[in-house]
C-alpha cells in the first residue's frame, strides 16, 4: 500500500512497516467483501515477501490484540479484531487522505483550490472550472 520499503536493520521500524502493510491490505479486503481472513501462504507474492516473515509479523499483531488466530486443515489463518479494524482503518484513511479531494467539476461552495481566503473565485482553480461554471459561495 505504500512506496517504503521495510528496513531490515531495524526491528521496530521493520514491523511498522509491516504493521501498516498488513493493516492497510487486510482493511482493503474486507471492504471490499474479497476476503475477511488470510494466511501467510496467500500474501507471500502479494507483499513480495517471505512466509516466514508473514507469520512473525501476523504473531506480533496478535500479541498487540490488532489480529486474530484461526486453524483450518492446519492452515493458519488470520483475521482483524475490532480493534484492529479501527486501527486499520485509520491507517488506510491516512494513506489515501490527499487522494480523496473532490475532482473536476466536484467541489462545493468551500472548496480550498477554488475560492481565496476572501471568498472569491480563483481564476486559477486546480480544478479548471473557472471557465465552465461559476461557482458561488455564500458569506
Amino acid at each position: 500500500m505504500s512506496d517504503r520499503k521495510p528496513d531490515k536493520d531495524n526491528p521496530e521500524l521493520n514491523h511498522l512497516f509491516w504493521k501498516d502493510e498488513i493493516l492497510q491490505v487486510m482493511y482493503w479486503m474486507f471492504g471490499e467483501e474479497l476476503s475477511n481472513k488470510v494466511s501467510a501462504k496467500q500474501w507471500e507474492s502479494l507483499l513480495n515477501t517471505t512466509y516466514e516473515e508473514l507469520e512473525f509479523h501476523f504473531n506480533k499483531l496478535i500479541e498487540e490484540s490488532l489480529l486474530r488466530k484461526s486453524n483450518d486443515r492446519e492452515i493458519n489463518f488470520y483475521e482483524l479484531t475490532e480493534k484492529g479494524r479501527k486501527e486499520a482503518g485509520k491507517r488506510f484513511a491516512g494513506a489515501f487522505d490527499g487522494m480523496q479531494k473532490a475532482g473536476h467539476g466536484e467541489c462545493g461552495p468551500d472548496c480550498e483550490f477554488c475560492y481565496g481566503e476572501d471568498g472569491e473565485k480563483l481564476e486559477n482553480c486546480v480544478h479548471n472550472c473557472a471557465e465552465n461554471h461559476v461557482h458561488t459561495r455564500s458569506h
